[in-house]
């Protein structure tokens, strides 16, 4: 069923509170799944004796950071540079970190090298945090044990040395890649000769870029800027940032490519990186930029490892942005990731996003409209196999008259126990006069006890909109298969073209043509793995 909700001039009801938004949780057959696992065990406790403890692990740190260049488990720390990236020889105080999981998790990823600008204040806002369980809102239906029953830590710099780039590359934008380790800049792998001809800023805090964007976005956020997030600013090591000039529109897209390594751990250790991009698009600027994530060639198809990213942009009065991400890591690692972006006065976003990776994939969305006619576009595609949880959970909040925003999420499940999560928030309001937003959330559900929990959300305080959001939540339609047997093809290939063609709106979005190529072959094999099969 579709569910609408519309606002015209006349109507002038108060808005509905918050926790009377449209809600759909749906299961194809099967008993109902239960909630994800409970997570409360992982809080910190209260006594004295975890006080101790917490002083112990203070004390352990900067030992270990002030007296030498090694991290965690003997790793050589990675390298710092003066200015905006603090030196190596200070500390990361975690004493004050009540829950025991972030406190460990600072402690064995925060090796020493930091952007200063972000990590006190980080450290200072996960004092008090609690890794989200079943019991917060925003996770209900978002199972963390993947993560939070391993020991994340820092990734071992050695394993970046054989590290391969040929398989992501971009035609259009040889010289403008970006690439990126387990977080870190990699100048022998990058070529951003290109970008500078064009006027473009592309480098890093180490190397001297200005670093006034970074935390800008994150901090200005009602409520912080989340858990993991602030987890990022904590232990990221570096930080990239691109500047687009007022005026200047460069013809490549800036392609960033973000891989992770899986070394062997013990104990439960899991690699884990935290990347950082800054983007600021000057006034009547425009950019694309590309986002590909992904494991290392070497990295087997299980290897585990935690991805933990943040992206922040900020587009000035008439800048446009067309961001491309595409997200294909291991069916064993975690995939967290932020993106905050605030819009000036009638600046243009649009985002193309493609999930078919990860055990856990979680993308935090957060577009702020600061000025009148700003037009925001979203597209999402999920794809959740056997195993996977792939959630979305985005907010716009519009402030000024005559804005747009249209959202439009779609998510296949083709595995029993595959879970596609999509929490869509569209808050429009008082000042927020003939506004026209829109969101509608698509869901396939290919096999009996595959299930899709889906909440659109619309909250209209202005009184002069047209808004509209809708859930659909289905199988294959009986009349399409027909339809297409009818003209001669088998059940398997009419039911193959149209599991092809439910994400296609998505994918061909895509501008690049190798990409979108890769895409195709992604989601060939994702499908096939799951026995889903697409005829040629």
């Amino acid at each position: 069923a579709v569910k609408r909700c519309t606002r015209s001039r006349a109507a002038l009801t108060p808005p509905a509170p918050p926790h009377a938004a449209c809600e759909h949780r749906t299961q194809r057959q099967g008993p109902t799944v239960p909630s994800p696992t409970s997570m409360s065990s992982v809080r910190a406790a209260t006594s004295p004796a975890s006080a101790a403890a917490a002083a112990a692990r203070s004390a352990a740190l900067t030992r270990r950071v002030a007296g030498g260049s090694r991290g965690a488990h003997g790793r050589r720390a990675p390298r710092t540079a003066t200015g905006a990236v603090a030196s190596a020889d200070a500390s990361v105080d975690v004493a004050k970190v009540e829950d025991a999981w972030i406190a460990g998790s600072l402690e064995r990823c925060a090796s020493g090298a930091g952007v200063e600008a972000l990590r006190s204040d980080a450290i200072a806002s996960l004092a008090r945090a609690r890794v989200p369980n079943s019991r917060v809102e925003d996770y209900r239906f978002t199972d963390l044990a993947p993560l939070i029953t391993s020991k994340p830590v820092a990734a071992d710099p050695a394993a970046a040395a054989d590290v391969d780039v040929a398989t992501w590359t971009l035609a259009a934008a040889d010289a403008t890649r970006v690439v990126l380790v387990d977080g870190a800049y990699s100048p022998e792998r990058s070529d951003v000769t290109g970008a500078g001809k064009a006027g473009v800023v592309v480098s890093t805090v180490s190397l001297g870029a200005s670093s006034e964007v970074i935390g800008k976005v994150s901090a200005a956020r009602p409520g912080g800027a989340g858990v993991f997030a602030e987890m990022n600013a904590a232990t990221a090591s570096d930080a990239v940032v691109i500047d687009v000039p007022a005026g200047k529109a460069p013809s490549s897209p800036i392609h960033i490519v973000q891989l992770s390594t899986s070394a062997s751990t013990k104990d439960g250790e899991m690699s884990s990186s935290a990347p950082r991009v800054a983007v600021h698009v000057g006034e009547g600027a425009s950019v694309s930029i590309v986002e590909e994530f992904a494991a290392a060639g070497g990295v087997l198809a299980d290897g585990a490892y935690w991805h933990n990213g943040v992206c922040e942009l900020v587009l000035e009065k008439g800048a446009k942005v067309t961001h491309t991400m595409v997200q294909a890591q291991t069916r064993a690692a975690v995939h967290t990731r932020a993106t905050y972006l605030t819009q000036a006065e009638e600046s243009e976003y649009k985002l193309a996003e493609i999930n078919v990776g990860g055990k856990l994939g979680r993308h935090d969305l957060g577009v702020t409209q600061l000025g009148p006619r700003t037009n925001t576009e979203l597209a999402c595609f999920n794809l959740a196999g056997e195993g996977q949880c792939l959630d979305l959970h985005s907010k716009v909040t519009l402030d000024h008259e005559e804005g747009t925003t249209d959202q439009v999420h779609k998510c296949i499940v083709s595995a029993a126990s595959g879970r596609g999560v999509f929490d869509g928030n569209v808050q429009v309001n008082r000042l927020a006069q003939r506004t026209d937003a829109g969101q509608i959330s698509r869901n396939l559900l290919l096999v009996p006890k595959a299930t899709v929990n889906v909440k659109p959300n619309l909250q209209i305080v202005a009184d002069d909109v047209v808004c509209t959001h809708g859930c659909t939540v289905s199988d294959l339609e009986e009349e399409g298969l027909f339809y297409l047997q009818s003209r001669g093809l088998s059940p398997a290939t009419a039911r193959s073209l149209l599991v092809a063609g439910f994400g296609l709106e998505i994918v061909s979005k895509v501008a690049h043509d190798d990409l979108k190529g890769r895409v195709g072959s992604l989601v060939r094999a994702s499908l096939d793995r799951d026995d889903v099969v697409l005829v040629a």
